[in-house]
């Protein structure tokens, strides 16, 4: 079975920026190791060369475009020797290095090296063998117990030969990554996986080594390679040599080599051979070391920078460790600086000034800024010495470590006196050393801190080591005799970070009970008194109007915003949301008014800041945008997981239409690049106009802010983009490195929206901008999105409407419903695209003077009923006949009436007190009152029973956008769900009742137990017509909604459901819009119960054992005129599933389908699906109408039909491509007599298939079918 798992798997690290920050690893001025490229006029770095004994008798030159030294026997110069700088001996921390000579293989001799070792001062490495090519060769000599102390002479390696040596260059480097196999690996840089058959991996330990093994013997798809992905913040995009060193078992006279990713976009380039080792018999660990110069890194070789392979098969590979590094190609005595000034501006830009927790002191990024322009001062200096650098550089880690040593932390634990139940080393958990560990004894323990005095606490955080507890308990006391439990949860791996919130209380002794592991490490063990705040819930009379209705949680201008434009609004709006995120989440009101902010507002997790949306340009809420310019300056929003910027115009007061000034994003959605997992997943901009940004919307473009490489650091899943316009002058939108499918409705970047502007902003003549857009803008820049939804996107004048463009991580897949791109030059340019499909565009207009579409990649762009005006080059599929279209509505919008309820809840915890009668008793009053709004404020709520949502009511929670769980973090507002046996739904929604903005979560129904899930009932049903469901999530649902009656809406719906997701009964005109579905959102959650289960067991536990085999995304049970839009289910058994109704899908699509699974199953009905994509499973069961299929290798048939005497013959079927079919579709074919004629049979080949006109079969081969006819 082929596994894809559609989102990134997230670190394995619950909790960002909750431990304090450990100070920086020094810098180095050799990142790349040292060396020197002889010659005439040698370049060295951290290496001194010479020659011996007599160099008189050196011979220089160039020999095939390379400088060399050689040496001249004959006259006493028989050597070269490398003095190798002390202060890198130092830093590189170990006894081992690898050389790397080029040489001039001339002869038939030795290259030998001798080196000063800790033990021998002329120890010997292996040779290296000459043979005669007269070409420059790479050789490597692995070196082991260096001593480098320059006793080899006055020297620390020494070069010879058999004969005379001609050396162009010497590298010395050491492995900046590894990993130890074995049953346990130990990794170091590099995460190695078994493959293709992971489950037939063999583990032993072989003469005291202990080893992975392949097993040529496995069932198919086999396990012959070892998968290695070499941490990207070591080697990422690489243009350097790489060395790799595998340390085997030379055993059995076998062989093996490495496919490994190079540059280029084709398979075989992302998995290019190496030379084959040929190894033998001596049943000794050997090791072979491979030298690739185009080796880049990127992580394409199926997930992995590199694979080892086992050679022809015939016998298995045995290996212990393998080894990475890098060799400098140019020698560059700045790069260490250069290195340590990027890490500096990356912590300079990421800090934020404050006396928040991570905050710094006001003033100090300033300071530091100009440590930092100092040392580029340096690195830029023609001809500055290694002196120079060195000094820039020791100047500027000092600088660094000061900064980073003045983060504000409110951990207290450092005034406690840690003890223990048992082990070693309880003083080392409030010591701040995140390389020093408490270890228990054996079985459970306890850990505990003496704070001296009574203090108040309510967040206390654990970080452990690879030793865990699934389950402890956090207990207070005063007296350190009587101890009173306040929370218990339990972290779900090692290596983690896991948190304990709870009620604010006041406790002299803070211990951590463990159980559940024959013994812990613990790291660090922190306390905090975090901040707590409560909201005060408005509804918001709003000068224009929205869908919903708003709540307000806080308002901006309460801390201190001007809603005049004259003083600077930034840090009051920043304050607001802050407050909003210590508050667990909810809305930050920015009424109606114009707004100046001068640097980044950071939109927080959970959090929505929404304005007052002006229909009529210009006016309701403005934010001017009066930012520093330039391409790497602050965004004006930077929006966090589950959060969102909602009803807000923008504005540049600086921007020139004839020459625009350039600008970093207006919004910001950085995914994991920002902070960590709290981020990664489901932003939202929705809502805003942009009057006049130069940059619109950027997704994933912000650099990873710990650093990380761009395919790993900067992922971001399930963004959505809804109701945008605006003059965006360069770009619309840059999006990459989507994990899961986002969607994108309803945005139109057009330069109407400045030029026809009101005066007070300054619009330009129409022309003006049209003329220099049309030169350089493009409307949408898309990477590596995988499966994006796009609805009713409009581009008009650009130099290139949507481009698609190499991704980061991946290549572009995505559908388009109704796209409208008019007056460009080239109205989609395709760079790049996954070859195995491509994207689709259905229902549009496409306008290009020079091309309609340009497609100059592999994959395809399969296009359905859009209209094409201009060239049309590369695979271009133009489908037969039309395609239709969806129009949205409004959404349903409940009676503005508001009820909060006042219920027992906790910020990041759950309360043992009900919460049920409380809410009940809320919801009852606004039914008696003829409806309206109840609203529960953020927080974790206890339902033992169920709730019933009377007519005309919406029980709302405090997400005003699409929301889900974070990795580690759940805020917003959770019902936690407790009743089963019983067929009562958790929420049961009356006539034109409805939920919106809140998520559902089952504590028991946990995968990890091994009585498994539990068939929990229905959590949201509503039968009497008018129902909805929006902005909800679903982390762990048996069965999610069931709706039926007219007008039902289900829209922006998440989670992981084990059988139905969505049902749908009788009624008319119902919709589904924006549901993602995927099993992964079951361990994605922040709520830490005790054993819960760990993401790496989500195939084992949830998707393979449950949701494969009968979950079902969408089901219909006699629904009419119900339309899907921006649907996708992972891991699911069937996608849509229709046992009678009419259903209309647009954006459709499955991945990883159970056996016997359909995308689309029809039993009984009318359904058509436009837009349809599909990983593996089967595309369709039953009768339906399919446009614009879109498989992954799909396997296809061409049929055709021809008449044969007097008649015709025609087909119908859904079609993969122009003429072709995929193998198990229906297809028929039809054969119409003439007057005078009569049908005789279908033949194919001559042979009788049919004698019925209309003939119906499953296609298997490619076909030719005649349709014979005889005249009367």
């Amino acid at each position: 079975m082929s596994r894809r798992l559609l989102a990134w798997v997230l670190p394995a690290v619950l909790l960002a920026s909750v431990i304090a920050v450990p100070a920086a690893q020094a810098a180095t001025m050799y990142p790349s190791g040292v060396g020197a490229d002889l010659g005439p006029t040698p370049t060295t770095l951290g290496v001194k060369p010479a020659a011996g004994d007599d160099p008189a008798g050196l011979r220089t030159g160039t020999e095939q475009g390379r400088t060399y030294w050689q040496t001249n026997q004959a006259a006493g110069t028989g050597y070269l020797e490398f003095d190798v700088d002390r202060d890198y001996v130092d830093e590189i921390g170990t006894d081992d290095v690898l050389v790397t000579v080029t040489y001039l293989d001339s002869g038939s001799g030795t290259l030998e090296l001798q080196y000063d070792a800790a033990t021998n001062p002329q120890a010997e490495a292996t040779d290296v063998q000459l043979t005669n090519t007269g070409q420059w060769r790479t050789g490597t000599f692995e070196l082991t117990d260096i001593g480098f102390t320059d006793r080899l002479g006055d020297a620390d390696v020494r070069l010879f030969g058999s004969a005379d040596i001609t050396i162009s260059s010497l590298r010395i480097s050491t492995a900046g990554a590894s990993v130890q196999l074995g049953a346990s690996p130990i990794q170091s840089g590099i995460s190695p996986r078994a493959g293709d058959r992971p489950e037939n991996l063999i583990t032993g330990v072989q003469d005291g080594r202990a080893y992975w093994q392949t097993d040529h013997s496995a069932p198919s798809p086999g396990t012959n390679f070892f998968y290695m992905n070499v941490a990207d913040t070591y080697l990422y995009d690489n243009h350097s040599l790489v060395l790799i060193s595998v340390d085997y078992f030379d055993a059995g006279n076998g062989q093996f080599g490495l496919h490994y990713d190079s540059p280029g976009e084709t398979i075989p380039e992302k998995f290019k051979n190496s030379e084959v080792v040929q190894y033998g018999d001596t049943k000794t660990w050997k090791t072979h070391t491979f030298a690739l110069p185009d080796a880049v890194m990127t992580n394409r070789s199926n997930g992995g920078d590199f694979r080892i392979h086992n050679g022809d098969g015939s016998v298995d590979l045995k290996v212990a460790a393998v080894r990475v590094a890098k060799v400098a190609t140019t020698l560059d005595v700045t790069e260490g600086l250069l290195d340590l000034i990027d890490e500096a501006a990356r912590v300079e830009k990421a800090a934020r000034e404050g006396t928040r927790d991570g905050q710094y002191p006001d003033g100090s990024r300033a300071i530091f800024r100009t440590a930092i322009d100092a040392a580029r001062a340096v690195a830029a200096t023609p001809g500055v010495t290694d002196v120079q650098v060195k000094e820039a550089l020791q100047t500027l880690q000092s600088k660094l470590d000061a900064f980073t040593a003045s983060v504000v932390d409110t951990n207290f634990a450092s005034d406690g006196q840690a003890t223990a139940s048992s082990g070693s080393g309880a003083t080392n958990v409030n010591d701040g050393n995140h390389d020093t560990a408490w270890t228990s004894g054996q079985g459970d323990s306890w850990l505990q801190l003496d704070l001296g005095k009574p203090r108040p606490v309510n967040d206390v955080r654990v970080e452990w080591a690879e030793a865990y507890s699934p389950d402890y308990t956090v207990q207070v006391s005063m007296d350190g005799r009587k101890f009173t439990d306040v929370g218990r949860i339990g972290s779900p791996g090692g290596n983690q970070i896991s948190r304990t919130r709870f009620a604010t209380t006041t406790a002299r002794y803070v211990r951590v009970a463990m159980t559940g592991a024959d013994s812990f490490i613990v790291k660090e063990l922190q306390l905090r008194l975090s901040p707590v705040v409560t909201p005060n819930p408005r509804l918001v009379q709003t000068t224009n109007p929205t869908e919903d209705g708003v709540i307000a949680d806080f308002d901006a201008t309460q801390f201190g915003a001007d809603r005049t434009g004259r003083h600077d609004s930034t840090k009051a709006i920043q304050q607001a949301i802050y407050a909003c995120q210590d508050a667990g989440g909810g809305t930050v009101w920015l009424p109606a008014g114009k707004y100046k902010v001068t640097d980044t507002i950071e939109v927080h997790a959970f959090c929505t800041l929404r304005g007052d949306h002006g229909e009529k340009l210009g006016t309701g809420t403005v934010v001017v945008a009066d930012l520093a310019s330039g391409n790497d300056g602050p965004s004006l929003f930077r929006i966090g997981g589950s959060a969102g910027v909602l009803g807000v115009t923008t504005y540049y007061p600086n921007q020139n239409a004839t020459d625009p000034v350039p600008y970093n994003y207006t919004f910001e959605i950085p995914g994991g690049a920002w902070i960590g997992n709290e981020n990664y997943m489901m932003a939202t901009v929705a809502d805003v106009t942009m009057l006049n940004s130069y940059r619109g919307i950027g997704i994933s473009t912000m650099p990873n802010d710990h650093g990380n490489a761009p395919s790993s650091g900067q992922v971001h899943e399930s963004s959505t983009i809804r109701n945008i316009r605006g003059t965006a002058l360069f770009e619309g939108a840059r999006a990459y490195n989507g994990a899961d499918v986002g969607t994108w409705e309803n945005v139109a970047f057009s330069n109407s929206f400045w030029a026809d502007a009101p005066a007070v902003y300054h619009p330009p003549a129409r022309t003006a901008l049209d003329a220099w857009t049309r030169a350089n803008g493009t409307g949408l820049v898309l990477g590596d999105l995988e499966w994006d939804q796009f609805h009713r996107i409009s581009l008009t004048d650009y130099h290139v409407g949507i481009h698609v463009v190499a991704g980061q991580r991946a290549q572009f897949t995505g559908s388009f419903l109704q796209p409208d791109v008019r007056r460009t030059d080239i109205g989609v340019l395709v760079d790049v695209m996954d070859d195995r499909w491509g994207m689709t565009l259905a229902a549009g207009r496409i306008e290009g003077s020079d091309h309609a579409i340009q497609n100059n990649s592999r994959g395809y762009v399969k296009v359905t009923g859009t209209t094409l005006t201009g060239a049309v080059d590369g695979i271009v599929h133009r489908m037969s006949g039309t395609a239709p279209t969806y129009s949205q509505e409004p959404l349903p919008k409940p009676k503005q009436s508001l009820y909060v309820v006042d219920a027992p809840h906790g910020v990041g915890y759950l309360p043992a007190a009900d919460a049920t009668n409380a809410v009940q008793k809320v919801l009852d009053k606004a039914g008696r009152n003829g409806g309206g709004i109840v609203y529960l404020p953020a927080g974790w709520y206890r339902i033992s029973t169920h709730l019933s949502v009377p007519a005309k009511v919406e029980l709302r929670g405090a997400s005003a956008v699409p929301n889900r769980d974070q990795g580690g973090a759940s805020g917003g507002t959770v019902l936690q769900a407790f009743e089963k046996n019983t067929e009562t739904a958790l929420i049961t929604l009356q006539n034109r009742a409805g939920v919106r903005g809140l998520r559902v979560f089952y504590p028991d129904n946990n995968p990890g137990k091994a009585e498994g899930v539990v068939p929990y009932p229905y959590a949201v049903r509503g039968h009497a017509g008018g129902n909805y469901v929006i902005n909800a999530g679903f982390p762990n649902a048996w069965n999610g909604i069931d709706l039926s009656g007219d007008d039902v809406v289900v829209r922006k719906v998440a989670g992981a459901f084990f059988d139905h997701a969505i049902t749908i009964g009788p009624g008319t005109n119902g919709r589904i819009e924006g549901v993602l579905s995927n099993g992964n959102a079951v361990t994605r959650v922040g709520y830490q119960q005790p054993y819960w289960m760990n993401e790496g067991s989500i195939f084992e536990l949830v998707i393979d054992k449950y949701m494969r085999k009968t979950a079902k995304i969408v089901t219909v049970d006699g629904a009419r005129g119900l339309t899907l839009l921006n649907v996708f289910a992972y891991g699911f058994h069937d996608g849509l599933v229709v046992n009678s109704g009419q259903v209309d899908a647009f954006n459709l699509g499955t991945d990883n389908l159970g056996t016997d699974g359909h995308t689309v199953k029809v039993v009984s009905g009318d359904v058509e699906a436009t837009n349809l994509a599909r990983y593996n499973g089967a595309t369709l069961s039953g009768p339906a109408t399919l446009r614009n299929v879109m498989v992954i290798n799909v396997v296809q048939r061409s049929i055709k039909v021809q008449a044969s005497g007097p008649g015709t013959a025609t087909i119908a079927g859904n079609e993969s491509e122009p003429g072709t079919y995929e193998v198990g579709a229906q297809v028929t074919v039809t054969a119409a007599a003439t007057s005078d004629s009569v049908f005789q049979n279908w033949t194919v080949d001559g042979v009788v298939v049919s004698t019925d006109a209309s003939y119906t079969f499953t296609v298997a081969t490619d076909q030719v079918l005649t349709a014979n006819f005889q005249a009367k």
